[in-house]
Order: C-alpha cells, then structure tokens, then sequence
C-alpha cells in the first residue's frame, strides 16, 4: 500500500463515512469531480458536538483547525482526522475566548484567533499553548474593536480586519501600526459588511464582504487592485487561498462553492443545495504524492471531507 492509500485508509478511519456521493463541479473552465468521503461532527470531542463552526484552517502540513464559536472553542485535528488537542471554553483568560470568530494557521508555527468579544488577537503555538495576546488602547494610531477575522503574511505583518470602523488594520512584526484601508471614505475597495481575510502567495490581501457581494483584493501595502464577483454570489463569506493559488469562496445562502485563480477567472463551482449542506468556510489542500486535492468545507455543525477524483 502506498503512502497516499495509506493515508486514505487512516482518514476513513476516524472520520464518520459518508454515503460516497460524486459531485460534478460546474461551470468555468475546469470540470472535476469531488466525492464526499466523510464528516466531522464533534461528538467524539470531550466538549461535545459541534454547535456554530464559524472558521476552519489547515496549516501546511495538512492538519485541520476548527473554531466552533457555539462553545467558545478551539480545536486540532491530524491529516487523518484525529482529535489532537481541544482548548477553549467561555472568558477572557489566556485559553478561553468569547465569540472566537477566525483563525489563520497556515505558516504551522504560530495559530492566531480573532477573539471578537475580547477585543484581542491570540496567540498560540502549533500544539494550541497560549504564547501571547494583541489588543489595542484607545490612543493607538490605528485602534481597533471586535475583529472580525486576520492573517499573517510571511513577514508576520498582521492584518487585522475589524468590524468597528469595517477596515483592514496592518501591523508589523514589532506590533507597529502601518496602515488602514477599506474604510469607507476611500474611494475604492470600500468595505460594506466584511467577514473574513485571506493572503494570497503574492501577499495580495483577500477580503469577503457578503453585503456587497464582492471579494475585495488588497496588495501589501493597503492600495486597492480588484473586485472580484460573480452572478450567482448571494452572500460570499468563507474564505481560503491555496497554495497552488486557488481562491475558494464559501457561499452559505447560496449553498455554493467557487473556485477562482487570485486573478479572479472562474475555474469551477459545486452546488451544495441537493446535498442540502450550507458552507461556512472552506480550505483546500494538496497532500504531496498526489493529484487529488482534499477539500474541507464546514457547515453549522459539521465539517465534510471532499476528495478531487
């Protein structure tokens, strides 16, 4: 057995099998097919099952982040789909949160929580050990509440994105403020109901607005280089950019998933509603020693596993 099928049958092993059904992507210029091999629902958790996934995120070595604001929690799962590690619970201490609202784990090292309540960004190492806290006082020049989502580039600049003033605020790695945008007084890339940032591998800035129905795209340094949008949009709001450069949009209303280059062309899209699955959020891997990319998508309470065939 190779070590792809290896990792197949560990994987079926500890998620919830699924009726194996093939979903044919649809439009754009790719036509995969994807096949639902299984599902997490929490119950193997000592918490118990899930009640309101509001982000997932792998860091690159395929391990699953799962953040279910119904019980202030956060968790780690093995690329087989083994519970790791479970943090979390209701307060403002160093492991407790209140309304943890998105995570950015892909550079492995270091886990970084939105806790919206608490006003704070929070650090943990990759084994979910608290390491440090972010918050901002009143006279900062770049004061920020309630974050809704962050993500970190490679140079651990941070971007924060905040539902207060509903803007993007950049951080260097010394917690330096450096910049704000998509504030409503500039003139493009006005952001209307923002939910969730991504990077992109160019250090483009990914940001879902579900109300204006619009990804809205950022370079670096805060200057606004694109829309992105699409007639079937209802309220785009889940997030991910891969490393291969696939931009993947969550559509929860819209019972929808899209994949689109960060150029913003079209390549695919599944339709979720006979399945009756609403996605949350999404994030797309591509185990080494194989084509065939794994597609985790959360729902309310639940996170499938879907295999490209």
């Amino acid at each position: 057995m190779n070590s792809y099928m290896n990792y197949i049958f560990c994987l079926l092993t500890a998620f919830i099998l699924y009726p194996e059904i093939l979903l044919f992507a649809q439009g754009g210029e790719q036509k995969r097919q994807w096949v639902i091999k299984g599902v997490l629902d929490g119950k193997e958790t000592p918490t118990g099952e899930f009640i309101d996934i509001s982000a997932i995120d792998l860091d690159s070595e395929g391990n699953l982040f799962i953040l279910d604001n119904g019980r202030n929690r956060l968790l780690k799962y093995s690329v087989n789909g083994r519970l790791i590690t479970e943090i979390g619970g209701f307060g403002s201490t160093q492991d407790r949160f209140n309304e943890p609202r998105d995570l950015d784990a892909h550079l492995t090292l270091n886990i970084y929580v939105t806790d919206y309540n608490n006003d704070r960004i929070v650090l943990f190492d990759n084994h979910l050990n608290y390491l440090n806290e972010f918050k901002s006082s009143s006279d900062d020049l770049f004061y920020f509440e309630m974050p809704l989502s962050v993500a970190v580039n490679n140079q651990y600049d941070l971007f924060i994105l905040e539902d207060l003033n509903k803007r993007i605020v950049k951080y260097d790695r010394f917690n330096q403020p450096k910049a704000q945008f998509g504030k409503a007084s500039d003139n493009l890339g006005q952001l209307l109901g923002p939910q969730q940032v991504a990077m992109g591998s160019k250090n483009e800035i990914f940001i879902s607005d579900p109300l204006s129905k619009t990804i809205q795209v950022f370079d670096f340094l805060g200057n606004f280089l694109k829309e992105i949008t699409h007639p079937d949009f209802i309220e785009p709001a889940g997030i991910d950019v891969s490393p291969k450069d696939y931009l993947i949009v969550s559509d929860q209303k819209g019972q929808k998933i899209f994949f689109f280059t960060t150029r913003g062309k079209l390549q695919e899209q599944l339709d979720l509603k006979p399945f009756n699955i609403s996605p949350t959020d999404v994030a797309l891997w591509h185990p080494s020693g194989t084509e065939r990319s794994h597609l985790y998508v959360s729902s309310v309470n639940k996170c499938y596993l879907f295999v490209q065939q």
